[in-house]
């Protein structure tokens, strides 16, 4: 497994290769394509261009199935701090050629909520683009590929934006994000 991290405003922003296997990847894609999507996922209450999404009983995921438990184990070896999260929310995004997408926050600036996104594809080409695009001082500063398999974790008050794939790519984008929040 390799982890990098990023720095942004001072936060952590660790990219992580190599947790899952091939066929890990592949069994869960086949999985999600299997799935039910409904446009309704906003990044805000006011939000006019709704993605499509399907979501997941949070603690049943992250028990039940193996990709919630890996994601877990991963999130816990990355934060010390992890076992004094809860997981909150847990849904996978869909995203097509022609979608609507903006920079947002996962939480309010006091907060100390954590992201994890998994990159669902088992298949991708950079020049499909897709890239998650972290933003400082609402100036881009870092691009992240949705290689497959890949996780990544950050703190949900750094402002972000998951991109639509270019015309050439024939695939929706598929990421799977876990919102955890500190324990009371």
């Amino acid at each position: 497994m390799q982890n990098r991290t990023e720095i942004i405003d001072g936060k952590e922003i660790h990219i992580i290769d190599g947790a899952f296997s091939e066929d890990e990847v592949e069994v869960f894609y086949d999985y999600v394509n299997s799935l039910s999507f409904r446009k309704k996922e906003k990044s805000l209450s006011y939000d006019e261009f709704p993605i499509f999404s399907t979501d997941f009983i949070p603690d049943t995921f992250e028990t039940d199935t193996f990709i919630g438990k890996k994601l877990r184990e991963v999130f816990n070896q990355t934060y010390s701090e992890g076992i004094d999260y809860q997981l909150n929310r847990c849904y996978i995004n869909l995203c097509s050629y022609g979608d609507v997408e903006y920079p947002h926050f996962d939480c309010d600036p006091e907060q100390s909520d954590l992201t994890v996104l998994y990159y669902v594809n088992k298949t991708w080409n950079y020049k499909y683009g897709g890239e998650t695009i972290f933003y400082e001082n609402q100036q881009s500063r870092l691009a992240v590929l949705p290689t497959p398999g890949r996780v990544v974790i950050f703190p949900g008050n750094i402002e972000h934006m998951g991109t639509i794939p270019t015309r050439i790519c024939k695939l929706s984008r598929f990421s799977l994000a876990m919102k955890f929040k500190k324990k009371k």
